[in-house]
């Protein structure tokens, strides 16, 4: 009885998490999955055309486009936020002067909204900007960070990076945390330098650790849209034209609001696929 009245009143206290989770994300799921069966304006009423926005969606050049863009700038992003993360928590375990002022400057940009980081990135990449000149005074020549087909993309990447590093960072200073100490002094004694010990027990032990990360990155990457609708709006070239602006601008800017339910539709699988993955990697661990 006891623990039936404890399990009533967890309910309580989740329940309005679980209110909030359905009105934001399980009923606009379900709305779009919905609307990607109808051509519809907003305007006109709606009309039901099948799977023809899918068929569509599968041959719109545009559309793999963006998924191209999206993936490239996803991978991209995860390799260097895992490798730059890894690499501070590795030296923000140690004790250092100033460790906490250091710790705290990397971290600052995840407290900021990714508008007002753009904001701000996007004056530094102007030609008159910061980057700009810096790169004019140092190497004689001018960097088109964000006018340049080859360039913008990797401008946006650069913008992720700096925005998600620190977050990471956190969760890799706490995966060292939970590493045994007694591991790493039956290394010393057997001799084990510092390369050693990390490659054969800190890695291994953060196993997870890097799971947690490359999964739950790749999911907040894959789903980028303010640093590209504020800084490029997806050019030039469409270069930077990510899914989740695409979705918008097929909804917003042409009206399409059937089609652009279709795209949801498929970036919402692309998402649950990763999730997917990211639960039966943990279930394969820990049946380990």
């Amino acid at each position: 009885m006891y623990n039936k009245k404890i399990q009533i009143a967890g309910l309580y206290f989740v329940l309005p998490t679980l209110i909030i989770y359905g009105i934001f994300l399980i009923y606009p799921m379900i709305t779009a999955f919905h609307y990607s069966f109808f051509k519809w304006n907003l305007l006109s009423e709606k009309k039901y055309v099948g799977l023809s926005n899918f068929a569509k969606m599968i041959n719109d050049k545009r559309f793999w486009n963006s998924y191209i863009t999206t993936f490239h700038f996803t991978l991209i992003s995860i390799v260097l936020i895992i490798f730059l993360s890894f690499i501070l928590a590795l030296i923000l375990e140690k004790s250092f002067k100033f460790k906490n002022v250091f710790q705290s400057a990397i971290f600052i940009p995840v407290i900021l909204t990714m508008v007002s980081i753009a904001v701000v990135w996007q004056f530094m990449f102007q030609s008159t900007g910061i980057l700009s000149n810096l790169f004019i005074d140092l190497f004689g020549t001018k960097v088109k960070w964000l006018t340049s087909t080859k360039i913008a993309p990797y401008s946006m990447i650069l913008v992720n990076v700096w925005k998600m590093t620190g977050y990471y960072m956190i969760i890799f200073i706490a995966g060292l945390l939970n590493v045994p100490n007694t591991f790493y002094e039956a290394a010393r004694v057997d001799g084990a330098n510092y390369f050693e010990r990390l490659i054969y027990i800190t890695l291994p032990q953060m196993k997870n650790t890097f799971i947690l990360v490359f999964v739950s990155g790749v999911i907040f990457s894959f789903a980028a849209f303010p640093q590209q609708y504020v800084m490029t709006e997806g050019g030039p070239g469409r270069s930077t034209e990510v899914l989740a602006l695409l979705i918008y601008k097929q909804a917003f800017e042409f009206t399409k609001f059937g089609y652009s339910s279709s795209i949801s539709v498929a970036f919402f699988a692309s998402l649950l696929l990763f999730s997917i993955i990211q639960l039966r990697l943990f279930k394969s661990e820990s049946n380990l």
